[in-house]
């Protein structure tokens, strides 16, 4: 529902996307007065568009060793799972800076093992949500799989298995037979693939979103249609600007997604951080055609084809690095089709034109959660890239300890907000009293 320009609240989480949303129903969970701003634009949110995958094992960065022998490929835009805009890169050169310095394998293996607790409180937390909310349904325990065409691709993710293997994520390995057993659907041949069972797939992410919309209204929470224009510190906590005005509260949660980066530089923090987009398009199954029963990662496609419901499928891209608001290109969601119709009889395409999103991405592949480090009452909560629904309730818990001075639920240190390049080299303007640390 809308609110007055004038109110006051507790707290303001900025972003309605799924770590926003969640962060503002774990806040109402603690009794705070709560005010969700956010624009309103339910399709653009990434919680919408995305995979629907929650699963244990999503703990690898973007950034990894094998970067070096592909980059070559990379850079010619000749690989399906990335497409590159050179002059965006040179754009947001902290951002590349740093994720080439990630491309370690002990830089690598850190993040893994940081993540680790946060992918593995994902699905309880969704699930827990989402039975309140009524929306159990929609979230099954079937697991998800990596597909590798060939015997050198499989060995090559030999480091990734592991990895996965020593901090106890479940894998099973399939051989081609194995393969087409767990998904009858399949009608490309695949030497190998990695069954991850300890993963939930969401059926209808965008309906899932709106259950979890609901039963934060139900708490008793306030939401505001608005697009931030930018945060000020007051005597007394923070002033969110708008469009028509301002609204107040004694702390404030930035979970604006992608949009973050340039919020937070309004008050002098300069991230390493850069927007990935991908595209999703739906298709009907063939009718003759079995049901797919899980996401499914093709990793020589460098696409996911996720089942969601009523006999339709979503083909989804690889990354685009691009700016937030370039025009589409639509180059890698229609390779990504075409090779979904050499992997499953596909019928019609139930879109009128692919749909586009922007996911929050760090260099270090880790979600920015954390206090700001020179205002006090500002919390950090961006930064998820592709684990942002799926860590998003746990986030929204983290964030909640963080407001209301608790223990946090899973260590935060490894997502300090002080990591990343480019973090405020001079101190910005602060009115007399403001709530700023020295």
């Amino acid at each position: 529902m809308a609110v007055e320009q004038t109110t006051k609240a507790d707290i303001i989480v900025i972003g309605g996307g799924m770590v926003g949303l969640a962060s503002a129903i774990a806040l109402r969970d603690r009794g705070l007065d709560v005010l969700l701003c956010d624009p309103g634009e339910a399709r653009a949110r990434t919680s919408y568009g995305n995979a629907g995958v929650v699963s244990r094992g999503s703990i690898f960065p973007m950034s990894s060793p094998a970067l070096w022998a592909k980059l070559p490929t990379y850079l010619r835009n000749a690989d399906r799972g990335l497409r590159l805009r050179h002059t965006h890169v040179a754009r947001v050169l902290p951002w590349t800076a740093h994720f080439l310095a990630s491309a370690r394998t002990s830089a690598w293996e850190r993040a893994a093992a940081a993540l680790v607790p946060l992918t593995s409180a994902a699905l309880p937390e969704h699930l827990g949500l989402a039975e309140r909310a009524g929306a159990g349904h929609l979230i099954r325990r079937c697991g998800w799989i990596k597909l590798y065409r060939t015997p050198e691709a499989f060995a090559g993710a030999a480091l990734e298995r592991a990895i996965l293997a020593r901090h106890g994520v479940a894998v099973d390995l399939l051989d081609a037979e194995a393969v087409r057993e767990a998904e009858p659907a399949l009608i490309r041949a695949y030497a190998h693939g990695m069954l991850l069972p300890e993963t939930g797939a969401v059926s209808d992410p965008g309906a899932l979103m709106e259950a979890y919309q609901q039963l934060y209204a139900d708490l008793g929470g306030r939401s505001l249609r608005m697009v931030t224009t930018g945060l000020q510190p007051t005597e007394d906590g923070w002033q969110v600007r708008h469009a028509e005005g301002a609204v107040r509260a004694r702390q404030v949660v930035l979970a604006a997604g992608a949009a973050s980066g340039e919020i937070a530089r309004g008050l002098g923090y300069r991230f390493a951080f850069a927007a990935e987009r991908g595209y999703h398009t739906h298709y009907a199954l063939h009718p003759d055609s079995p049901a797919l029963t899980r996401p499914v990662l093709d990793t020589g496609a460098g696409s996911i084809i996720a089942p969601m419901g009523e006999g339709r499928v979503r083909v989804l891209s690889g990354v685009e690095l691009n700016a937030r608001a370039a025009p589409p290109d639509y180059v890698q969601i229609e390779a990504a089709a075409r090779e979904a119709a050499g992997t499953l009889r596909l019928g019609a395409n139930l879109d009128n034109r692919p749909w586009m999103g922007a996911r929050p991405s760090t260099p270090d592949g880790l979600p920015v959660i954390g206090p700001a480090p020179r205002h006090r009452g500002l919390i950090f909560a961006f930064g998820h890239g592709h684990i942002g629904l799926s860590t998003g309730p746990i986030t929204g818990r983290l964030v909640a300890d963080l407001a209301t001075g608790c223990e946090p639920a899973i260590p935060v240190a490894p997502f300090a907000p002080q990591r990343l390049l480019g973090w405020p080299r001079r101190r910005p303007p602060q009115p007399d009293g403001a709530m700023a640390r020295p």
